[in-house]
């Protein structure tokens, strides 16, 4: 008998065309504990450019900064999350916290795990 999962992406999305899905939301989280782009750029594995371009666009497409980046001085700069980022980093957790309440949910009260189940033999559809 396998076991069955059911699998999805999900984002969230505004009006103003601003998308966050798990990977800008990763480097959000990054930055914010991180402090810098720098730093959460090479913990996810991708290139500064990559992350700069991410946040430029995410910035470009909300009403309000998600980041703000402080020119550098003696000790280089930083990236902060606003308090708008915060809170959509916070709504996206939620939300995906919320979808795999809800697979784990229906996997068990939609699937028969029976011997007549068709995940449970191979047929031609």
């Amino acid at each position: 008998m396998e076991n069955l999962k059911i699998k999805g992406r999900i984002w969230i999305e505004t009006d103003t065309g601003l998308k966050i899905g798990w990977g800008r939301a990763k480097l959000l989280e990054q930055i914010h504990q991180s402090g810098n782009m720098v730093d959460a750029a090479k913990i996810l594995n991708i290139p500064y450019r990559k992350a700069w371009q991410l946040v430029k666009e995410m910035n470009a497409n909300s009403l309000t900064e998600i980041v703000t980046k402080e020119v550098g001085g003696k000790f280089g700069g930083k990236s902060v999350l606003t308090d708008y980022g915060k809170n959509i980093l916070k709504q996206f957790k939620i939300a995906e916290e919320s979808f795999a309440k809800f697979s784990l949910k229906e996997i068990k009260n939609t699937i028969e795990y029976d011997e007549s189940s068709c995940f449970s033999r191979r047929e031609k559809l």
